[in-house]
């Protein structure tokens, strides 16, 4: 027998172990509907993967509800939700009555270390508030020139790639693999401070590292790997907290992946210390920067100091989370666009009367982060973008109480009552569903599945129900979380991706390149990837044809 073998069917046997003690604890009340299992081996989880993302969910979200039941593997129901004020609920009773699930939790620290998405309770007030100073709106305005410099090598590589590789000023080229190279120039400016070169070719080791990592090792998962990702949610965490030693693909190259990021932020760490040491006036230019500083105890000694070993993991965490959420969302927005000449036009209209064209300047330096706020028009896209393809497609929470979870909508029992709160005990997990709340037809009007920016721009998009908010930290959409864990770099990410989009199209008119190209979402995990339907084998996909626009 295989050591894989063996381990899941030492695996398996705890986990039938656990169910067996613990399993009716969590029955969910008999009035919940929800898609009967395909077995009680893989649950409802086989049906998932045969879709894209959340299309399962929205078929199931039509025919039981907004709140139903979600089977797992090994028999266990979750709640699945898609209802406004129950993930809201969540959400805000994070820290107190909702948490992450103790093996998800060291299933996170496998991948990103013990920083601020893995970190519970009184210590993730404490990292959040050491944190705090390199998120403030101020400073992350500032680093608006910044993501403009990088968008400008980017622009400045694609012409010199039409000029070189095009063919009657049009270049085909998958936009995925350079919006991961922009990605990462953008962290590498923005987080360490450094100029890593992707754009020009040379190759970083956090690039080789984290490049694909979660499509590599979560997509288009085998039935063997469908039972392995749902075990780990149901093993005794201290089992979990070894796993990074297992013999497994996945974990040597989620371990390799941390190891290249500690090592590379020790050694960069120990040369920000020089530096401040030489120049204690040093302006804070990165996140680097003022974390280290925030590693040093002030006069007063009312900050806390923050340990190299913190330091490293926040540096994970913000590299891991960052840099895939960004290529992702970035490239669906390039996709949509692509695909809606008119739409693109109405953007490079605004983006070009308030930037200028491409012809007037390269716009490398300078940018001014207040020029956001006179393109509604860009802001709109980034929005609908964000709503139809949120990065993280669901989370998951437990409850660490018992609770009731209140509904924006009752449910109709059988026996005609109206059901308007749902009973859980300690211990139960819910499936909050950002994609099904995003695209809610209750929310956003029978044209919830079709991208329109425009509808950011009607008024009635700032007179949403209380009862319809998801408590998110930006315009109703579920993708940053909500409630004490919201997402710390909301604000980061909106400003790069929204500046990222501007510059792209005001230099180039794109589209799709392949006749035959469909849009499929594939979900990784948690993560929402964009591909090609019926060419998954190819990975991540953006066939864009670029042609330079002509000045008018």
């Amino acid at each position: 027998m295989s050591i894989s073998l063996f381990l899941f069917v030492l695996s398996v046997l705890l986990v039938f172990l656990g169910w067996r003690l613990n399993l009716s604890r969590f029955r969910l009340p008999s009035y919940l509907r929800g898609p009967p299992p395909e077995s009680w081996l893989l649950g409802n989880q086989g049906q998932v993967v045969k879709f894209e993302a959340g299309v399962a969910n929205r078929k199931w979200r039509e025919q039981y509800g907004y709140v139903y039941r979600f089977h797992g593997c090994f028999g266990i129901e979750y709640l699945m939700l898609n209802d406004a004020n129950a993930i809201q609920h969540v959400l805000r009773g994070q820290t107190t009555s909702w948490g992450l699930d103790d093996s998800l939790r060291q299933f996170l620290r496998l991948v990103t270390g013990e920083g601020i998405v893995y970190a519970d309770g009184a210590d993730h007030a404490r990292q959040r508030r050491l944190l705090s100073p390199a998120f403030n709106p101020v400073f992350i305005k500032s680093l608006a020139p910044t993501f403009a410099s990088c968008a400008s090598r980017l622009v400045k590589e694609w012409n010199r790639r039409l000029d070189a590789e095009g063919i009657d000023g049009n270049w085909d080229v998958n936009a995925y693999h350079w919006l991961e190279l922009l990605t990462m120039e953008s962290i590498g400016a923005t987080l360490f401070g450094l100029r890593f070169g992707a754009l020009e070719g040379e190759e970083h080791e956090l690039m080789k590292a984290y490049s694909g990592l979660m499509a590599d090792t979560f997509s288009q998962p085998t039935t063997v790997g469908i039972l392995l990702q749902n075990i780990i949610l149901h093993i005794p965490p201290w089992i979990i907290h070894h796993a990074e030693n297992l013999p497994l693909s996945a974990m040597r190259q989620l371990r390799a992946a941390k190891t290249t990021c500690h090592q590379f932020a020790h050694d960069l760490i120990a040369q920000k210390r020089k530096e401040i040491k030489a120049d204690p006036t040093k302006k804070d230019r990165d996140l680097l920067t003022i974390l280290v500083k925030a590693g040093e105890k002030n006069e007063k000694e009312a900050i806390e100091p923050m340990s190299d070993e913190l330091i490293y993991n926040q540096l994970t965490t913000l590299f891991f989370a960052g840099y895939e959420t960004a290529t992702n969302t970035v490239s669906f927005a390039l996709c949509e666009l692509a695909q809606r000449p008119a739409i693109q036009e109405r953007l490079y209209a605004e983006v070009s009367s308030v930037l200028g064209t491409a012809a007037d300047d390269e716009l490398a330096e300078g940018f001014d982060a207040n020029n956001l706020d006179n393109m509604p028009y860009l802001e709109a896209v980034m929005n609908e973008t964000l709503r139809m393809h949120p990065a993280a497609n669901h989370t998951m929470r437990a409850a660490t109480i018992d609770n009731s979870i209140p509904l924006s909508k009752p449910i109709d029992a059988e026996d005609g009552q109206h059901v308007h709160w749902i009973p859980v005990h300690a211990g139960q997990r819910v499936i909050l569903n950002f994609d099904g709340f995003n695209r809610s037809e209750i929310v956003w009007g029978t044209d919830a599945n079709v991208f329109r920016p425009e509808r950011w721009l009607e008024n009635v998009m700032s007179k949403v129900a209380p009862e319809d908010q998801c408590g998110g930290p930006y315009v109703n959409l579920a993708n940053f979380g909500g409630g004490p864990k919201a997402c710390i770099a909301w604000r980061f990410a909106i400003i790069e991706m929204e500046i990222f989009i501007a510059m792209i199209i005001r230099q180039f008119e794109v589209r799709i390149s392949n006749p035959d190209y469909e849009m499929w979402r594939e979900c990784a995990f948690i993560n929402t990837i964009p591909m090609q339907k019926g060419r998954l084998d190819r990975g991540s996909q953006v066939p864009l044809r670029i042609q330079r626009r002509m000045a008018k």
